[in-house]
């Protein structure tokens, strides 16, 4: 089973509760591929699609010495008329484990064709049992809006069946400055679901929301709830 970082999921918010909830120790260097689907690319419950489906490519190398590393690509819809490209970056290291439970350190970083002033880095560290993930990442200018922010997230799953599981997400966002009026107050965003394996395909449906406001790109006015669906297939 491959070691995969926090961002080798869907929609990279999302797909926190969907993926990299176990904790695996690969014996082996692996590289991996996959392409998914999704009906609205949602970021930590906003959606950065316009409400539209979604695709992207990630590719992903886990090492024999708990290290990993990987990049996907997808559009981002970051104003009500315009999308650019979405590179996204990551590379982190998880310990051995103990008493099942590891410990993992990254950074990631993400770029936008055509509109760099809204990329931005962040920092992450999390705590990985075999049913559920805690992570906390921090970010010194959050999306290029001169905003300091900190994230926080609980990931759980509970497989009821051979492929099948169930998932819940909860997720804050906290500026510690720097923010003026929205991207000056905080965000709860959380999602629920199910997901099922078929061989190389991931099929999932979430139920996601969040709260108003926050220091997020969109200057839309997006659906705060949705249903997400996806497809996604690993090589």
């Amino acid at each position: 089973m491959r070691r995969h970082g926090p961002f080798l999921r869907w929609g990279r918010g999302l797909a926190c509760a969907v993926a990299g909830l176990a904790l695996t120790t690969a014996a082996r260097a692996q590289f991996g591929a996959s392409v998914a689907l999704d009906s609205d690319y949602r970021y930590r419950g906003v959606s950065l699609s316009d409400s539209k489906p979604s695709l992207r490519l990630t590719l992903n190398y886990d090492a024999a010495e708990r290290w990993y590393a990987g990049a996907s690509a997808t559009r981002a819809t970051l104003t009500s008329r315009d999308s650019y490209l979405q590179t996204l970056g990551y590379a982190g290291w998880a310990t051995q484990p103990v008493d099942g439970r590891s410990f993992e350190v990254g950074v990631d970083a993400s770029h936008f064709v055509g509109i760099a002033g809204h990329d931005f880095a962040e920092a992450y560290a999390g705590l990985l049992a075999e049913r559920w993930s805690a992570r906390l990442y921090y970010a010194p200018n959050y999306y290029g809006r001169h905003v300091q922010v900190i994230y926080s997230e609980f990931n759980a799953h509970l497989p009821f069946d051979r492929g099948a599981r169930l998932f819940a997400h909860v997720g804050a966002l906290l500026p510690l400055g720097g923010g003026q009026g929205d991207a000056g107050t905080s965000r709860i965003d959380i999602s629920t679901g199910v997901g099922l394996v078929l061989g190389n395909w991931d099929l999932h449906l979430a139920a996601v929301a969040a709260a108003r406001r926050g220091p997020y790109p969109a200057v839309y006015s997006g659906r705060r709830t949705a249903i997400v669906a996806g497809a996604s297939y690993s090589f």
